[in-house]
């Protein structure tokens, strides 16, 4: 499954003074010819990952994607044909704007191959090299290493380049061509096209519907990890005109730590009607699939809603339900996503305990 990422480049001057600070930091740049530089911006669309669960895919322009607004960081490597940038560029998704924000230059009447990956954070480490005895217009070698098991975003690379010169072009998207070339300003436009690479797994979170008539559940946190799995080298090779390789090295150490995926700052209150969904990404690995735990921290309402206390009156602060994933629903393949439905209940009605109204469990369907 693709990510379609459509650019459009604008005259440096328009963002004069962040442009600065880049072009001052990056001694690559030194280099290069003089000329007419512009800034690569983004508007992007994508295409969602193939759900084990039988529900259609979201869809819109262009036909198969709908458009992409971050919030994942793109990293891009603009390289020449015997020379990439001795670090990567980024593209930032700025939702309150909802406009991309770029500090990547090429220059009018360059040539140049674009390679990249998703998300640019911390976290990922690349580096970019030649193809043995080629150079970068035949493609290029990407090498991750220490690729955390668990990621809280999508991760891709890109797999592909369609350069228009008009917003309005059609868009006839095709993989493993990396050719851009600067164009005057007002007719630089280009598509990325990205492949996942990750498996994801997105929750459901829903309260039962009787427990819902007398309390109110705020979810603060979802965290996930593996057990048994360590960090992930990883090679992936882009072929000009060629499928591109995926090379997956032994895992190193061992990673126990929990990764925060995304909920509303605040947190979010729970219903029983419509669910809340939460996304985790994992190394398309069979060690980290089996091994996977979901750790949840809520509150616990009563019903009693006031112009004070408009959630209700908090019974119980930072519950903590730690929940083993069930490995024969998880799918360790690249581009592939589980769906889980979790609901919270009281947990009398489903163990062995005291009934204990205000300390609710967590439990998993599909």
């Amino acid at each position: 499954m693709r990510y379609y990422i459509y650019i459009n480049k604008v005259r440096a001057r328009l963002l004069l003074l962040l442009i600065g600070v880049l072009l001052a930091a990056c001694s690559d740049d030194s280099d290069r010819d003089d000329g007419e530089t512009d800034v690569v911006q983004l508007v992007a669309y994508s295409q969602g990952m193939t759900d084990l669960e039988p529900v259609a895919a979201t869809r819109a322009i262009p036909t198969g994607y709908h458009e992409y607004k971050g919030p994942s960081s793109i990293g891009v490597y603009s390289t020449r044909p015997d020379e990439a940038p001795s670090s990567v560029r980024t593209f930032s998704y700025d939702e309150d704007q909802h406009q991309w924000n770029s500090l990547v230059s090429t220059k009018l009447g360059v040539d140049y191959y674009i390679y990249g990956y998703m998300p640019a954070s911390s976290v990922i480490h690349c580096a970019i090299s030649k193809r043995t005895g080629m150079n970068y217009s035949q493609g290029a070698v990407l090498t991750f290493s220490d690729l955390p098991p668990v990621l809280s975003e999508d991760f891709c690379v890109v797999t592909g380049v369609q350069q228009l010169e008009n917003k309005t072009d059609n868009v006839n998207l095709t993989p493993w061509v990396f050719a851009f070339t600067g164009k005057p300003t007002g007719n630089n436009f280009a598509c990325l096209m990205l492949d996942h690479l990750y498996s994801c797994v997105k929750f459901k979170f829903l309260v039962n519907t009787d427990y819902d008539k007398l309390r109110t559940i705020k979810l603060k946190k979802v965290e996930l990890k593996t057990t048994q799995a360590g960090s992930y080298p990883l090679t992936v090779t882009m072929k000009a005109g060629e499928n591109y390789e995926v090379a997956w090295g032994d895992a190193t150490g061992l990673t126990n730590d929990y990764v925060s995926l995304p909920v509303s700052e605040g947190g979010v209150i729970l219903s029983a009607a419509t669910p809340k969904e939460v996304e985790g990404y994992f190394a398309p690995k069979t060690d980290v699939a089996n091994n996977l735990v979901l750790q949840c921290t809520y509150d616990v309402y009563d019903k009693n809603v006031t112009t004070e206390h408009p959630e209700g009156n908090l019974i119980r602060h930072n519950c903590v339900a730690v929940n083993k994933l069930p490995a024969t629903k998880l799918t360790a393949e690249t581009n592939k996503r589980t769906v889980l439905t979790l609901t919270v209940n009281p947990t009398y009605l489903y163990v062995l305990s005291d009934p204990d109204l205000d300390n609710p469990t967590i439990t998993i369907s599909n």
